[in-house]
């Protein structure tokens, strides 16, 4: 049976990937790295923005000029072209900038698969995320302090440890570990994420790997390398979540996680 037509690809005749990395996709170069960024702003703002609103969150620490406010807008314009109708995918309307509704974003793709009852709909959804959300800007400030990044961080995080819980009830702890593994790529500090990894290793009958995913761990927190039990760890426990600690510590002894068998998530 094929997949349902995805009412965000049928309409998008151009792509902007926001799920690691940021792309333009299917866009003329641009000239100004500026207006790329422009182009990544309006994609996370698509009720449009005014000019003084993309201006400072661009150049948040130095006035611009005019000069350099309008050679940036029209090299985004330039950049992105006309759609397969002709007309620009970047315009002004009542005095806000926007990109045209044929304009999508992967963020799209992935809050319509999310919102799916297919089966395979969160593992499809999670195969977009290719990294940390909206990394490689230049000018990325704007995605901390208005909350972006850390939206379509949870955004990933979200959808990763409920379908983890799907996938172990089904029996499928490698597909688990997975979609885990995706959502470490765009929020790779998140300890639920970490406990999810240290449950499904346990899940797979695979004790063993549960010091090196732990390490790995040690490693992102910039640990002593210490392990937990064995010596002094007071910098390690002061840096990792006491529940990520206690769970390795019971289910590298074999004991059940609290709330009941290990491999329950």
């Amino acid at each position: 049976m094929s997949s349902p037509v995805d009412p965000v690809e049928s309409a998008t005749d151009l792509d902007v990937a926001l799920l690691g990395p940021v792309e333009v996709r299917a866009a003329r170069s641009f000239r100004r790295g500026a207006a790329r960024d422009l182009v990544v702003y309006l994609a996370c703002h698509p009720r449009g923005v005014r000019t003084a609103q993309w201006v400072e969150a661009l150049w948040p620490d130095r006035p611009v000029s005019p000069s350099t406010v309008h050679s940036t807008a029209s090299d985004a314009r330039r950049a992105l072209g006309p759609d397969r109708w002709g007309q620009p995918r970047m315009s002004r309307q009542g005095g806000l900038l926007r990109l045209a509704d044929c304009v999508a974003t992967d963020v799209d793709r992935f809050a319509h698969l999310a919102g799916s009852d297919a089966p395979d709909a969160a593992i499809r959804a999670l195969r977009l995320v290719r990294g940390i959300p909206l990394s490689g800007l230049s000018r990325s400030d704007w995605a901390v302090f208005d909350g972006t990044q850390a939206r379509l961080e949870a955004m990933v995080v979200e959808l990763a440890l409920g379908a983890c819980v799907r996938l172990v009830a089904d029996g499928d702890a490698t597909g688990a570990e997975q979609v885990v593994r995706q959502g470490l790529l765009a929020s790779p500090y998140d300890e639920r994420l970490y406990r999810a990894l240290l449950r499904v290793t346990v899940a797979q009958g695979d004790r063993a790997r549960l010091p090196t995913t732990m390490a790995r761990l040690r490693v992102l927190a910039g640990d002593d390398g210490s392990v937990p039990g064995e010596g002094p760890s007071a910098r390690f426990a002061d840096r990792l979540h006491p529940e990520t600690t206690a769970l390795y510590q019971r289910l590298l002894h074999g004991l059940p996680a609290v709330g009941g068998h290990p491999a329950r998530l």
